[in-house]
């Protein structure tokens, strides 16, 4: 018995492995019928326009008034089920479904909030509206705050209380010692920024300094 050539062997093991790539990829690409009902958890409701959205992408549909919803999907895709006032629930469709068409109805849970209470009561007669509307207090916006801390009497005002900083104690010193040698006649009181008084000064200063 002759042995079959190489070439001939090696044919038939890449078509088979071909036909089983192309056979896996129709698999996956299989299009599902996805179909049911939405409820709320006590099973005796329907929820009308709950939202069936397919995770990471932009398609999804929403239940009709008896709470059916029916849309394509591909085999593990991720399904979103929502409704306000409900916890969502998420599904992904199986890779071995059996056949087209996949029946799936959850059951979504209240998801319970609790808000601060609220006391509602009648409106008030036309002449307390006025007096209400007419004393009601408008807060002040940004603009009109802004203006307020840049107003000339309210930064003085503040100065008086906010703590002096280096600079300010040091041109303090320096005129306290000006005032204390004013008061001794050897500065006038007058005349800081003016050149013949900073000279009478310092000759004010070499006479005192050589008299005993």
């Amino acid at each position: 018995m002759k042995t079959k050539p190489f070439a001939y062997l090696l044919f038939i093991a890449l078509t088979t492995f071909l036909s089983a790539k192309k056979v896996q990829a129709q698999q996956q690409q299989k299009v599902i019928q996805l179909y049911g009902i939405v409820r709320a958890n006590d099973s005796s409701s329907v929820l009308p326009g709950a939202s069936v959205y397919i995770k990471n992408t932009r398609r999804g549909t929403i239940t009709n008034d008896y709470g059916i919803y029916s849309i394509a999907v591909l085999p593990g895709t991720k399904i979103e089920f929502s409704f306000i006032g409900f916890k969502s629930v998420f599904y992904t469709v199986p890779n071995n479904v059996s056949g087209d068409q996949l029946l799936i109805s959850p059951m979504l849970v209240q998801d319970t909030s609790y808000l601060p209470t609220a006391i509602v009561t009648s409106l008030p007669t036309p002449a307390e509206f006025r007096r209400m509307f007419l004393e009601t207090s408008i807060p002040d916006d940004n603009y009109a705050i802004a203006r307020q801390n840049l107003n000339l009497e309210n930064m003085l005002r503040q100065m008086r209380y906010l703590p002096m900083d280096a600079q300010s104690i040091s041109n303090m010193n320096a005129r306290e010692l000006i005032r204390q040698g004013s008061q001794k006649g050897l500065v006038p009181s007058s005349g800081i920024f003016n050149p013949l008084a900073w000279y009478d000064f310092i000759r004010s200063l070499k006479e005192g300094g050589g008299s005993k």
